[in-house]
């Protein structure tokens, strides 16, 4: 497999080009696209095998004694990408009356919506009922035998709390999730629990490890015992990520939210691309109104380890606990 973040393809252009600066847009709109490896998928298809079961014929024999026969399980997977496109089209009057800058302007509008619709299908695309889309994490991650509470490694879904509406942010649950995904990355969760740590840290009986820096860009990460803690958009005019509207896994009202634990590589959580993102400046089109600029995007996802992400659901919008 090869694979590409975005910001790194970006770098690919001459500094001043309109693809660097629409292609870099995306990643500022919506803070993880930056770190999802971008694997190449061929003819729009991507297909590989996913280790099933481990052989359970090993064991120690006697002399003279034949070992056991066995073998493991290997499954095929195919993932596909699908087209994320969209034309930017701008009256020339406007560009007349207010500059190039008016262009500059309305591209970055529509990059916004773009990396948005990127961003929800990320998270809870179902290309079973939606098949011009790709299959998101929330899906993807599957309670297997009825376990939420982290019993059962296999599930993928633990509960912070088994209460009826959930309960807030227990740390300790976090911690536990974290610890069911093999070498994470990275946490996805609603800007507002984010922006809870801080009183989160001021209250001496809770703590946790939280530090701050900055990411390549200049902004600000907060991370949580090193793994940094993306918000997707935030709360912007695009609506809120990750909204509290799920119900708990022990029932009640729809006042829930999640949070993601993922490690994004190449051999974890991926995203897929049948040729990297395009740009082109048409131009003003044969009408002569407007000046256009084509995105198209053929993309898709991939879990290709299971033990990659998880979800820790049944969070409640209220103060941090331990």
């Amino acid at each position: 497999m090869t694979a590409m973040t975005l910001p790194e393809y970006a770098k690919g252009f001459e500094l001043a080009s309109k693809q660097r600066a629409i292609i870099e847009l995306f990643p500022e709109a919506v803070d993880f696209m930056g770190m999802i490896p971008m694997v190449s998928a061929p003819a729009g298809v991507y297909r590989y095998q996913e280790e099933g079961a481990l052989p359970t014929n090993m064991a120690f024999r006697a002399l003279n004694e034949e070992p056991v026969l066995g073998h493991g399980l290997i499954n095929d997977r195919v993932e596909q990408t699908y087209p994320l496109a969209g034309n930017i089209d701008v009256d020339r009057r406007l560009i007349a009356r207010h500059g190039p800058d008016r262009r500059a302007q309305e591209e970055r509008m529509q990059v916004k919506a773009k990396a948005k619709l990127f961003a929800d299908a990320f998270i809870y695309g179902n290309n079973a009922t939606a098949p011009r889309e790709f299959t998101g994490l929330r899906s993807r991650l599957n309670i297997v035998g009825g376990s939420t509470d982290g019993s059962n490694y296999r599930s993928r879904v633990i509960a912070n709390s088994a209460a009826s509406g959930g309960a807030a942010l227990s740390l300790a649950q976090l911690d536990r999730a974290i610890g069911l995904v093999e070498s994470p990355n990275a946490i996805i969760m609603p800007k507002a629990l984010k922006d809870r740590y801080a009183a989160a840290e001021r209250d001496t009986q809770i703590g946790g490890f939280v530090t701050q820096d900055k990411d390549d860009m200049g902004r600000v990460v907060t991370r949580y015992n090193g793994l940094p803690i993306m918000t997707g958009y935030g709360v912007t005019r695009l609506g809120e990520f990750l909204p509290f509207n799920e119900v708990a896994v022990g029932g009640g009202s729809a006042v829930t939210g999640s949070i993601y634990i993922v490690r994004f590589s190449e051999d974890g959580v991926a995203g897929l691309e049948q040729s990297p993102m395009e740009v082109t400046d048409i131009g003003l089109t044969q009408g002569g109104v407007w000046y256009r600029t084509n995105i198209e995007y053929d993309v898709g996802m991939a879990v290709f380890d299971p033990f990659s992400a998880i979800r820790l659901s049944s969070i409640t919008n209220a103060a941090i606990v331990k």
